[in-house]
């Protein structure tokens, strides 16, 4: 990993619009993904997990602090930044699966022979070569985040923003997408920011792991992670451990303040 951080996140807060005002969901959030890192962002459900990952997509704008990617302040959507959702129906149900490929890198400008030849190449990578003619209602939950995958993959980004991809999926699903993933960020060197609600997930993929907890939320631990890729070891049991221990105590904070 370079010196300097591919991204970093400094005391960012945002919230929403509500009824009676704005609505705080993030206070002074502090994190950074360095060159070819994955970053796992975890904590319970609601404590803005998302909101973060949405910020540095540049899809919403902090109420305070800085976002920086590359040296300079996210204003903004970028290819430099691709993005992969949790929802299985984010394809355009009209295309192929290569035609969702190869319109993804002809939006960003490249020509139309070059984009079906990148987007088949990432098709084929991601063993989706036998479906390229095929449509997304053609393609089980799984396929479907694979071609969002490939997609993603195929615009050549710095950092890869993923937000729950594999939670909708089954349990053999889910593994095998990840081992692929794993792979292709070795081979690859992205940078990813990964969202999950997921212990062994954050522990298995992540080189860190970033906890999320509090109402507004704030990142209250960092756990180092890299290289814990078997449940079956000390190191992921520990770390394991404290994820579950970190995530109670948010819960009893926010049972404590619910009484309160």
């Amino acid at each position: 990993m370079g010196a300097e951080p591919l991204l970093s996140v400094d005391g960012v807060a945002i919230g929403y619009p509500g009824p009676g005002g704005r609505v705080p969901a993030v206070a002074g959030a502090d994190l950074t993904v360095g060159h070819g890192e994955t970053v796992m962002l975890i904590g319970r459900s609601g404590c803005g997990k998302s909101t973060v990952l949405k910020a540095v997509a540049g899809f919403l704008t902090p109420s305070a602090g800085r976002i920086s990617f590359h040296g300079a302040e996210v204003e903004g959507p970028a290819p430099d930044r691709a993005v992969v959702f949790q929802e299985l129906d984010q394809l355009f149900p009209w295309r192929t699966v290569l035609g969702n490929v190869a319109y993804a890198l002809r939006a960003t400008g490249t020509p139309r022979d070059e984009a079906r030849a990148r987007a088949t190449a990432q098709l084929e990578l991601m063993g989706l070569g036998h479906a390229l003619d095929r449509h997304p209602h053609q393609l089980s939950g799984g396929m479907k985040q694979r071609v969002a995958i490939a997609r993603a993959f195929a615009l050549e980004p710095r950092m890869l923003l993923m937000d729950e991809p594999f939670g909708a999926l089954d349990a053999q699903t889910r593994g095998r997408l990840q081992a692929e993933l794993a792979g292709l960020a070795r081979r690859t060197r992205v940078s990813i920011l990964f969202v999950t609600h997921s212990i062994d997930e954050a522990v298995l993929l992540g080189d860190r792991v970033v906890v999320l907890g509090g109402r507004p939320s704030s990142v209250v631990e960092t756990l180092d992670v890299a290289g814990l890729d078997s449940p079956d070891t000390e190191g992921f049991t520990a770390a394991r451990r404290r994820l579950r221990a970190l995530l109670s105590d948010d819960r009893e904070e926010a049972g404590r303040a619910v009484l309160d």
